[in-house]
């Protein structure tokens, strides 16, 4: 069926079951009549209006220009510079993409436009893919699954500042040295940014800016740009220079948005002399009791603070309130693992816009959980009760609450508008309530706080100002009339903003240089927050069968191997400030530092540490197996951007996030919830003493453990037999800790699906099975004898060196190739854009670039490293088996050896690389299909200088291989044009552009990915 802008209003209708607002229809018709964001680029709405829809009319835009996807973008990123607690805009994103993977379940009236849109998408994504994906980026780790699986997926990415800056400047937090130009790639091409709040992030504006002017020098080569689009959201009036797109009239006559517009919020003034954690509880409390006298059951009040530790102080005070009366209370901090943070997604449902606002909670005395952890609410009767919402800044921003009263700490007026904005959202008729308290140290004439300089002192005179006795209404309307009637200068009243350094063209050179990194690295911190607030974040993840001693140089218990087995996942992991976890793994007992930890980034002046190593707590720094930087550090050894793996019993972390004071009882392990996703690609079960049972226990799992003679499903099942049923305390600790036995038993039964009924059991703990096993099904699970899915719940195929060459069934290098040749022309017919010569050379780098793989040491080591065993035929891309221990030596391949850059050679000897429209680049895409050769190698290969007529095995219709005699692309002595590898790297770079030419990397090597993947599966 045709379709037209007009349609967006059904599709609209379909997810959400409402008609757009006038300007989210205005926003489309634009697009679909000009190709560009109205207002500069700029959308000025205020809170409440909606304007996460700007992701549905990104989508729509899509599915209008399928046929020619570059007129729109690809991959819509919306980013906001705080940690979300309760991210709306992955709710929404998530919403859109279930509807159009399962059109089906659109109304019959809706379903014709819902199946066209998801039709038009499905032939970008491709066969097996989903028609759109929504990602959630929250910290990562090396080998994590994630959206950048093929460079034509229709894609929505909610995140923060940190992950979506860091990946576009390569450098990704996270992410390995190896995947960084795939992200970079597809981050900066064909890509939407929407910046939400714009004013919170004006550095990375700034270098967003600077990157389009560098990354798009004009001249006739169209492919040259960077392909990033960059729109701004802001529900702050008056804080954007341009003349932004906002509501139309028709917005304002609206019944819904009018209710919403013309709501009144009293707020009164308060100064605070005292302690405040006690000002802030009484406030609140009657508040609450003001509410239920009104009549308003059941209300919810939230309190909002500037600083982590006060927000803890309060909640704790109000939790143990409500042990006494029928109250809730709950902690709200952007700080927290996924699992957490779930379950305070999924208790303050029922307080989202337009929800029931009827809620179900345990009741006190309930007591522990299975896994010994307390309910996250105690009240008797929660339906006759008030709740508190305590919360940091992570509240200001994508959070869809309709609060009925509100407390809040002195901030500026930007902070201030977006917490009021959390207060009767949906413009119900009920009398809401705030209160606006000042700590005397907020409000005092030299006042400079860390994070809001002095806008709280200037932002509180002129509230004083506008105040009617001590009140003022922060309703949308009402306050706009009040600024206007003093003629307040806005901007002035606003959180400071910091600025970017200078963008150099220098420094995109060094960075997109990814291996290995160079020695002179800018730090990209400066360019997301700016030189004052450039602390960025690590990535903390606490595991159980992990201790202290294992931290030790001399730590039998090998954390690599058992880190391969159970990587750390994005799900369990707490992004904390560096300079907070530096202190923390030194026992700083400076109590008020360490609870001065901010939702938002800091001023640097109150980050600085010393950098001494000054002993302290080990940490194991975790950057993917076998790469140089995995390995127990110590704080003064911390980067920005690090997955920092502790044991549990550093404590550090509760049921509501980043608790750095609380020491006293270990976290609990998550690690199995965050690995459940992953089950059908590969699965390991942890048994580690003092984790899934106590002493006493143990004897008898260790017992089956040492067992040789049983093996597979067998094992499984007499460990089955002797795992406790109930929970046991863990008398080692001593401090009440219960240690739960029911995920390991689930786990287990798992293991009995393992595909092709393969386990293996591993040892990686000290003391051999006496200290614990993983048990690993690495072919992963099957789901109740369904087949595994197409689109892999894995990670990159081929980023791993062992899966690179191992795969589940043997593989030829000619079926291999046809597989990678095929997607790679697939991607270049679905994306249009690709000059004809360059779209031949990715298919012409696609044939010969496992050309390498022909040598015979590699075919060697392939057959077990035993040159007897080698089988005559066809050369081998992959073998059906992982290589013994010893077979590389065996095979006489140097250490480091790269196939890849032997495929330059023998690319160089094939005859169609006479077809080669710009030979460089089909030589750079081929050395660079692994991540390696960034600009350099690091190995040297004795055989460079050997004719080669015997060292390859026939494939890619070559019998005999010739290339020439001389150094590879490791070596300073390569040369193309005069030009070693480096050299030449700098020549692409100027003449594609670094994320063009990332881009394209990025297509080959998600083809190789895909190939791969499909590969690995049964059918294959």
């Amino acid at each position: 069926m045709e379709l037209g802008a007009a349609d967006f209003a059904v599709f609209f209708r379909a997810i959400h079951d409402r008609e757009p607002f006038p300007w989210q229809q205005a926003l489309v018709d634009h697009l679909a009549e000009h190709d560009d964001w109205p207002g500069g680029g700029v959308l000025d709405l205020p809170t409440g209006s909606g304007k996460t829809a700007a992701l549905d009319a990104a989508v729509f835009h899509l599915a209008l220009r399928f046929e020619s996807p570059t007129r729109a973008a690809l991959r819509i990123a919306l980013v906001v510079d705080r940690r979300l607690v309760v991210d709306d805009a992955y709710e929404r994103a998530e919403k859109i993409a279930c509807l159009l993977e399962n059109p089906v379940k659109a109304a019959n009236a809706h379903r014709p436009v819902v199946s066209e849109v998801a039709c038009r998408l499905q032939s970008l994504a491709g066969d097996g893919e989903p028609p759109l994906v929504a990602r959630r980026l929250r910290g990562g780790a090396p080998l994590e699954p994630d959206w950048a699986r093929t460079p034509t997926q229709p894609t929505i990415l909610c995140s923060t500042v940190d992950q979506v800056g860091s990946r576009l400047l390569f450098r990704g937090y996270g992410v390995s040295n190896r995947m960084r130009p795939v992200h970079a790639g597809l981050i900066g091409t064909h890509s939407l940014i929407l910046l939400d709040e714009a004013h919170l992030s004006e550095p990375f504006r700034q270098t967003l800016q600077a990157v389009r002017k560098i990354g798009n020098p004009g001249g006739p080569d169209r492919h040259r740009h960077t392909g990033v689009r960059t729109v701004l959201l802001s529900a702050t009036p008056g804080t954007l220079s341009t003349r932004p797109f906002g509501l139309t009239p028709d917005d304002h006559a609206h019944p819904v948005l009018m209710a919403r517009l013309e709501a009144s919020k009293r707020a009164t003034l308060r100064n605070v002399a005292g302690d405040p954690v006690d000002s802030f509880v009484k406030e609140a409390r009657e508040i609450a009791d003001r509410l239920r006298k009104a009549d308003v059951p059941a209300p919810a009040i939230g309190v909002v603070v500037n600083r982590v530790g006060l927000a803890r102080n309060v909640f704790e005070k109000l939790r143990e309130h409500g042990k006494e009366t029928a109250s809730d209370a709950v902690l709200m901090i952007g700080r927290s693992r996924d699992v957490e943070r779930k379950r305070i997604v999924d208790a303050l449902a029922p307080f989202k816009t337009g929800a029931s606002r009827r809620r179900q909670t345990p009741a006190a005395g309930s007591g522990p959980a299975d896994d010994g952890r307390l309910p996250l609410f105690r009240a008797e009767d929660s339906d006759a009760g008030p709740l508190f919402v305590v919360a940091t800044q992570c509240l200001e921003v994508g959070v869809d609450l309709d609060l009925d009263g509100l407390v809040t700490q002195a901030a500026p007026l930007d902070a201030l508008r977006q917490r009021f904005g959390r207060v009767n959202r949906a413009g119900r008729k009920v009398p809401a309530r705030g209160v606006i308290l000042a700590p005397a140290d907020d409000v005092a004439k030299k006042a400079d706080d860390p994070i809001y300089g002095d806008r709280i002192v200037k932002t509180w005179d002129v509230l004083r100002r506008m105040a009617r006795g001590d009140t003022v209404d922060f309703g949308i309307k009402a306050l706009d009339r009040g600024l206007r009637d003093l003629e307040v200068d806005v901007p002035a009243l606003a959180a400071p903003r910091a600025h970017a350094p200078v963008l150099m063209p220098a420094y995109l050179d060094l960075w997109s240089q990814t291996s290995p990194p160079p020695a002179a690295d800018p730090e990209v911190g400066l360019f997301l927050h700016g030189v004052e607030r450039a602390s960025a974040d690590v990535s903390l993840v606490w595991r159980g069968d992990v201790t202290e001693n294992d931290l030790k140089p001399d730590a039998e218990t090998d954390l690599n191997e058992l880190l391969r087995l159970a990587p750390p996942r994005a799900a369990e992991m707490v992004e904390v400030p560096l300079w907070s976890v530096r202190a923390w793994l030194r026992r700083s007992r400076d109590g008020a530092r360490l609870a001065g930890v901010a939702d938002v980034p800091q001023r640097s002046d109150d980050q600085e540490v010393d950098r001494a190593d000054g002993g302290g707590r080990r940490a194991f720094r975790w950057a993917g197996a076998g790469d140089p930087r995995t390995q127990p550090v110590r704080a003064a050894d911390l980067r920005p951007g690090d997955v920092l793996v502790v044991p549990a019993k550093y404590g550090g972390c509760d049921d509501f996030g980043w608790a750095p004071a609380f020491d006293d009882k270990s976290v609990t392990d998550v690690a199995d919830d965050a690995a459940r996703h992953f089950r059908r690609r590969r699965h390991a079960v942890r048994i580690a003493r003092d984790v899934v049972a106590n002493d006493d226990q143990w004897d008898r799992l260790a017992s089956v453990l040492n067992d040789d003679g049983v093996a597979d499903r067998e094992l499984v099942e007499r460990l089955l037999e002797v795992l406790p049923t109930e929970t046991a305390p863990d008398l080692d600790e001593g401090n009440g800790n219960v240690v739960s036995p029911r995920p390991v038993r689930e786990a287990l039964e798992a293991l009995q699906r393992a595909r092709k009924g393969r386990v293996v059991k591993h040892l990686p703990y000290a003391g051999g099975a006496d200290g614990g096993a993983v048990l690993e099904a690495p072919h992963g699970l099957r789901d109740d004898g369904a087949p595994v899915p197409k689109r892999s719940e894995g990670g990159p195929a081929t980023e791993d060196d062992s899966l690179s060459r191992t795969s589940g069934n043997p593989v030829s290098i000619d079926d291999h190739t046809g597989h990678v040749v095929e997607r790679v022309h697939q991607f270049v017919l679905t994306l249009k854009d690709l000059p004809r010569p360059v779209a031949i050379d990715l298919r012409l780098a696609a044939f010969l670039h496992d050309a390498g793989k022909a040598d015979r040491r590699f075919q060697i080591l392939l057959s077990g490293g035993d040159p007897w065993n080698r089988p005559d035929g066809d050369a081998m891309a992959k073998s059906g088996q992982p290589s013994p221990e010893g077979a590389w030596k065996r095979a006489g391949l140097p250490k480091g050896w790269r196939h890849e850059a032997l495929s330059v050679r023998m690319a160089q000897a094939h005859p169609r690389f006479a077809d080669a429209r710009d030979p460089a680049l089909v030589l750079w895409l081929i050395g660079t299909h692994h991540g390696f050769g960034r600009p350099f190698f690091d190995f040297v290969d004795p055989h460079d200088n050997a004719s080669g007529q015997d060292g390859c095995t026939g494939c890619l219709e070559v019998e005999r291989w010739r290339p020439v005699p001389g150094p590879g692309p490791q070596s300073l002595a390569f040369n193309v044009d005069g030009a070693d590898w480096a050299a030449m790297a700098e020549r692409l770079k100027r003449r594609y552009g670094i994320w063009r030419l990332a881009h394209l990397e990025a297509i080959l090597r998600l083809a190789d990915h895909r190939a791969s993947e499909f590969e690995e599966q049964d059918h294959a």
